[in-house]
């Protein structure tokens, strides 16, 4: 099964379409890349996965349904997202960081 997935997704800002009639599934249980070069999208994309950006055509689907018939607390259980550039305490690991993202759902 794949947990997340996007049909014929077009994304954009204002007039300007980045990414156009994209179909891209992210399967449970794999490592994913995306990758490309500077500008081509990546971070535009996992934005309208993630509903951080609503995509402009098309649709995307978490767990078989549609992301936007989700609430954003159930999306936040689901999905964590690391930004590009994040202020990170020294001594802080990989593993340390990512776990944050399930701080509020675990609790102390």
């Amino acid at each position: 099964m794949n947990r997340l997935h996007g049909q014929q997704v077009k994304i954009g800002y204002g007039d300007n379409t980045i990414i156009n009639k994209l179909d891209v599934e992210i399967p449970d249980g794999k490592v994913t890349s995306i990758i490309g070069p500077n500008g081509c999208g990546k971070s535009t994309l996992l934005k309208a996965l993630s509903r951080l950006l609503a995509v402009k055509e098309g649709e995307v689907f978490l767990d078989g349904e549609n992301i936007h018939t989700q609430s954003t607390k159930e999306i936040a259980k689901k999905i964590a997202i690391l930004p590009q550039s994040p202020e990170v305490a020294d001594g802080l690991t990989v593993g340390e960081l990512v776990s944050y993202g399930r701080f509020p759902h675990d609790g102390l």
